[in-house]
């Protein structure tokens, strides 16, 4: 008679002698359980492979256009930031960003809320030239 071994959560290892249509159950079972483990594992694999390729998996929120406008844009707003100085990109960030108008900056800066409408203006003029 074939025998099965178990093996269980304490340590414990039992071996019991089953019947041969039990056996053959037993058996499929473990192919089952064999394969299905290769196919999650070759999956896995698959996509780390892809990710550390450089394809992130992360942004597939949306169709595939949109997807690769949202990366456009992104490339252009690094290009534009990287033209800029450090104040003028941290104006641009608290405005367009962050949303703070241009009477808080004003206050926080100790200068006339015109000087930082006129600050912002000048920035844009120098991105238009530049792009």
């Amino acid at each position: 008679m074939p025998t099965v071994t178990y093996k269980f959560c304490d340590g414990t290892v039992r071996e019991v002698e089953i019947g041969g249509e039990l056996y053959a159950v037993h058996e499929q079972l473990l192919s089952d359980e064999k394969r299905n483990h290769w196919k999650e594992t070759r999956r896995h694999v698959s996509l780390d492979y892809l990710n550390d390729s450089g394809i992130d998996f992360e942004d597939m929120g949306g169709d595939p256009l949109s997807v690769l406008i949202r990366r456009e844009e992104s490339a252009a707003y690094e290009r534009i930031f990287a033209a800029l100085s450090g104040e003028q990109r941290e104006l641009l960030e608290s405005v367009y960003i962050d949303g703070r108008t241009r009477t808080e900056i004003a206050e926080q800066k100790g200068v006339s809320q015109q000087a930082v409408s006129k600050h912002i203006a000048t920035i844009i003029r120098k991105l238009k030239k530049s792009f």
